[in-house]
């Protein structure tokens, strides 16, 4: 569980580390701060493109061997940043580390799924997920520190030293989990496979429910550096500082959501987070139009938000793997790749929307709340079905 925490730890870790140091980004290369943060939506980008090609090589090849060439990856592009003077290039680096390290996360739910059945799956999750709640905690005070002190040259070489000591972990320690005797899809049942999970629409709801509900705080980060900077001026030490402790709220969540889904079960810990996920959505809105934007508007629906999402993601995660178990490594890379992939949108459409109005971010955030909620009826529909 140690080195499954590890592994699906640095993925969000480089996303956030990077964060903090987008304002000093823009100022070295002199661009606009809607293609800086591309160096955020490459690493997303890279993150969905790779977890259904990695889902499928983890049933085909074993969980073991596809991390350890995944995070050999993630070491070399790591690497090949620091050096990096052009940011095309590093926008380019940026998504050959998260095409590497995204294995990380489908690799670990596959583990726990070939380890564990459908309850054991969902609290396993939920323990991974504190780890994952970890990293960014740390990873934006230490990349904004960084920044401050050598530029984000430093920040990479962290990233090299982490990324390689997890390697190194992994291959000595972590064993081979895939039964032997569960039949090896072919190349020829790789799309096969996928038309399957997609035809199935409680996989739909869960993969669904995964992408907006982190979609609502990839909304808030895509410009939050910027936004927390021009507004209140804080730079980017002080806002890594303000990162980790919303994603404090996230790791509560996270630990919350293990216990009640080993006394409650996942389905009914999953249900009442989208509801709360919906009411932070909402609240964001409402609050910053009726009192303004302000430091408490703002963040009170953040910590709503980052709180619930650490409850709602093991569950939508472990709702998708367990859909199709006999094909876990594949359905956990398409869920994570979509669930990626749509969240990753809204920072994209956050970068282009924001023009120093908040206005219009805390719209999209409202918006990928009500999609959320709304994913739960497939879900649902599903269950009603069956």
């Amino acid at each position: 569980m140690l080195l499954l925490g590890i592994a699906s730890a640095l993925s969000p870790m480089g996303v956030t580390m990077i964060v903090p140091t987008l304002g000093l980004v823009a100022d070295t290369y002199s661009a606009d701060f809607a293609v800086v943060q591309f160096l955020v939506s490459a690493y997303l980008l890279g993150l969905g493109a790779g977890q259904p090609f990695h889902g499928f090589l983890c049933d085909l090849l074993g969980r073991r061997s596809v991390l350890l060439v995944g995070f050999g990856l993630f070491v070399v592009a790591s690497f090949a940043c620091i050096f990096v003077d052009n940011l095309t290039l590093l926008i380019v680096f940026r998504f050959l580390q998260a095409l590497g390290v995204s294995v990380g996360t489908v690799a670990s739910r596959a583990v726990v799924r070939d380890t564990r059945g459908p309850t054991g799956t969902a609290v396993a999750l939920s323990y991974i997920a504190v780890a994952q709640g970890i990293s960014p905690i740390i990873a934006p005070m230490l990349g904004g520190w960084l920044g401050a002190l050598g530029g984000i040259e430093l920040v990479f070489v962290l990233m090299t030293v982490l990324g390689f000591g997890a390697w190194l972990a992994m291959y000595l320690a972590l064993p081979e989990t895939l039964p032997p005797e569960i039949p090896r899809p072919n190349w020829s049942d790789w799309l096969g496979n996928y038309g399957k999970l997609l035809g199935t629409p409680s996989f739909v709801g869960y993969t669904l429910i995964f992408g907006f509900v982190q979609g609502s705080f990839f909304a808030f980060l895509a410009v939050g550096a910027g936004f927390f900077d021009k507004q209140f001026g804080l730079g980017p030490a002080q806002f890594g500082t303000l990162w980790g402790f919303l994603a404090i709220t996230y790791v509560l969540g996270a630990t919350f959501g293990a216990r009640m889904t080993q006394a409650k079960g996942p389905d009914i810990v999953l249900k009442s987070g989208v509801v709360v996920t919906l009411i932070g959505g909402w609240l964001m809105l409402i609050l910053t139009q009726a009192l303004g934007v302000t430091l408490v508007t703002v963040l009170l629906p953040m910590v709503v938000l980052m709180s619930v999402a650490g409850l709602v993601t093991p569950g939508s995660l472990a709702g998708a793997v367990n859909s199709r178990p006999e094909i876990a490594g594949t359905s956990s890379g398409l869920s994570s790749a979509v669930g990626i992939v749509v969240g990753g949108s809204f920072t994209v459409m956050a970068g282009f929307i924001y023009k120093d109005d908040f206005t219009p971010v805390a719209v999209l955030i409202c918006v990928s709340a009500t999609l959320t909620a709304l994913s739960w009826l497939l879900v649902r529909g599903d269950e009603i079905v069956k």
